[in-house]
């Protein structure tokens, strides 16, 4: 009995994350997460840089402040959704005193336009689970936050980019991504249970 109980209510919680995940958006809303393009899509700021991983994977690199960053246009119904910001990282650096310089982070803007055409940011994009937490060098942790559109939002910003503590400075040591992303999903819920399965 325990055990059909048990298949049950893991058959209610698959049937149940697939509707969650059928009523979201489920494109990908980045052109190239992945790098197989270089660093096409994407523009670069400083050390940053495509590189190939084991196995003829690419990754985004950035080192000494450099950065990626790609601008998103929203759909028109964006207003009122919740887009996930998400991917991988790893860090070459992890200090021993647990300062944040070198680790990988995600972060980005709500914009009324391209900020290239003027537009004013509507929210920073921050916090949550948007830096890593890596314990240990090369170790890839997943990344992620989750936030509301506001009204008049047209652009997200997304950047790929490396933490800085005031006081330590960058070393040359290299934060890596991959597989990232920008979702939309009408509900906070929806988004969080794609989060939970993502990788």
């Amino acid at each position: 009995m325990a055990k059909e109980c048990l298949v049950w209510t893991t058959l209610l919680l698959s049937l149940s994350l697939t509707a969650a995940l059928a009523s979201g958006q489920s494109r990908n809303l980045l052109q190239n997460p992945n790098a197989d393009l270089g660093a096409q899509y994407w523009r670069t700021i400083g050390e940053a840089t495509v590189e190939t991983k084991t196995g003829n994977n690419s990754c985004f690199v950035v080192r000494n402040g450099g950065y990626f960053f790609q601008d998103v246009t929203l759909p028109n119904d964006a207003v009122g959704q919740y887009a996930v910001l998400i991917g991988r990282g790893s860090s070459e650096r992890i200090n021993p005193d647990g300062a944040i310089t070198g680790l990988p982070s995600l972060y980005g803007y709500m914009m009324e336009e391209g900020k290239s055409n003027g537009g004013r940011i509507l929210d920073y994009l921050q916090g949550q689970q948007m830096r890593s937490s890596a314990k240990y060098r090369d170790e890839w942790i997943d990344i992620w936050g989750i936030f509301l559109v506001p009204d008049g939002a047209k652009t997200i910003r997304f950047f790929l980019n490396q933490a800085l503590r005031r006081g330590l400075p960058h070393n040359g040591s290299a934060a890596r991504f991959d597989a990232v992303g920008l979702y939309l999903f009408p509900k906070k819920e929806d988004g969080l249970a794609f989060i939970d399965t993502y990788h």
